[in-house]
């Protein structure tokens, strides 16, 4: 039977290995992959892990249509140039702005719409929202060609740092002030897929498969 927790150990180790630059809102449209798969860090948010401090996961995520990554990426950070942004396309986003506005005032009349998918916007939160990702979070990522592969992997990965985290998230973490229990209960910018089955070994070599490929592409590009 596979340890789960050290399952999750070598996802740290393999982005630790092959992810020596982060990727953040100012990170080429040309660099990134056309479809694959992604892993958010916040600031200030690390865990233990034999000693070692490593940057914390708090969320995982993917986008359903071929060859839309970019895109995916640009909806969570909002409008280049602005901070402009859409909560309604961005579930992230959503949760983000709901954190916020729980943690300035949690009786905030705004927030009941803002916590609906589609529900009612709100410039100034959109800008809140932006602000805070573009400043906080940073994201490693791996291609996957197929909208299948893609969402199997999303899932195994939020439900392995769901289910076996190896640490807590910080008492100053933004997401203790969640609406969602399931994001203050597993430490991630994530409602869906926490209570499905974990990465197995297939899927964790095809992880490392993915970002091994990934990396040495790009120092290959940069030698060019």
């Amino acid at each position: 039977m596979t340890d789960l927790s050290a399952t999750t150990q070598q996802i740290y180790a393999l982005i630790d290995r092959f992810y020596q630059v982060r990727f953040n809102h100012t990170t080429p449209i040309s660099e990134m992959p056309a479809s694959g798969v992604y892993l958010f860090f916040e600031k200030g948010e690390k865990i233990d892990i034999d000693g070692i401090l490593y940057d914390r996961i708090v969320r995982v995520g993917t986008h359903r249509k071929d060859g839309n990554f970019p895109g995916r990426i640009r909806q969570h950070y909002g409008n280049k140039g602005n901070l402009n942004g859409n909560k309604n396309g961005s579930v992230f986003r959503l949760h983000i702005g709901g954190a916020i506005m729980r943690k300035q005032d949690p009786d905030d009349s705004r927030l009941p719409g803002w916590l609906k998918q589609m529900g009612p916007s709100d410039p100034d939160i959109e800008n809140d929202v932006s602000r805070t990702l573009r400043e906080n979070f940073s994201f490693v990522c791996f291609p996957v060609a197929t909208k299948e592969e893609r969402l199997s992997l999303e899932s195994g990965l939020i439900s392995l740092l769901a289910q076996h985290p190896l640490g807590k998230p910080s008492p100053s973490w933004l997401g203790n002030h969640s609406a969602r229990p399931v994001i203050r209960s597993t430490g991630l910018w994530n409602t869906q897929e926490t209570d499905k089955k974990p990465l197995d070994d297939h899927q964790l070599a095809r992880v490392a498969a993915g970002m091994e490929s990934f990396s040495k592409g790009r120092v290959m590009e940069s030698r060019l």
